[in-house]
């Protein structure tokens, strides 16, 4: 019976030895995948809450995501505590002949859209109201790698694809808003690290475009899922 075992054994081992590299990649592709836990924190002396992270096997990731985000919330705080200074200053201008007074507006919110295979992206938006017809949504994403705790760049996961992005986002964008796009080129879709929003998503990476950037305030703040294909090589 001891024998039988032992045999068992060698020829488990002797498989797991011999076994075909494209097999081993794809046991190693199937190893469990990291997500984060998230939880909501509020700033001291404000109404904002935001996201933090916990439960990552790199603290110095951990620390580093939540450092990204704790400084994008403060940076919205003081967004916030401008735009209360500003109505203070414009309210005492104001007269009763510009009509009755519209108070201003401040509200922060924030999404999680994705959060799986080692990624993690979250939108933060900052509504503002200042009188006139309507108030402005402003978008800030972060698309974070938590095993390192560093913003993964756009550049680096479109490679040289940026013209091929830029048309497929403007032909899905003529499909789903018809009658309210502004741009009438391609090129006018912005691509780099600075300014363009987007996150990822299950089936790629999703783009989303500010308010009045690409159609007309109407359509909001207009969002193209670009399918995984397309920029990987």
């Amino acid at each position: 019976m001891k024998y039988f075992f032992r045999m068992i054994v060698v020829i488990i081992f002797s498989s797991l030895t011999i076994m075909p590299s494209s097999t081993k990649a794809e046991v190693k592709q199937l190893a469990p995948i990291e997500k984060a836990q998230i939880y909501k924190v509020k700033l001291k002396n404000s109404p904002i809450t935001y996201p933090q992270v916990k439960g990552l096997k790199n603290r110095i990731a951990q620390e580093k995501i939540n450092a990204t985000l704790r400084k994008g919330a403060d940076l919205a705080n003081k967004n916030r505590l401008k735009l209360l200074f500003e109505e203070k200053e414009a309210k005492k201008k104001w007269t009763s002949s510009q009509g009755p007074w519209r108070p201003y507006e401040y509200i922060f919110t924030y999404k999680v859209p994705f959060n799986d295979r080692n990624k993690l992206s979250v939108i933060y938006n900052e509504y503002s109201y200042t009188g006139g017809a309507h108030g402005m949504t402003v978008g800030t994403t972060y698309n974070f790698n938590i095993n390192t705790g560093e913003i993964i760049p756009l550049s680096k996961l479109i490679n040289n694809k940026a013209k091929v992005i830029q048309q497929y986002a403007y032909q899905q964008l003529q499909k789903k808003y018809s009658g309210y796009i502004l741009i009438e080129s391609p090129n006018e879709i912005a691509l780099n690290d600075k300014n363009r929003l987007w996150v990822f998503d299950q089936k790629g990476i999703k783009l989303i475009f500010g308010e009045y950037e690409v159609a007309a305030y109407a359509a909001g703040m207009p969002e193209v899922v670009v399918p995984y294909h397309m920029y990987k090589k």
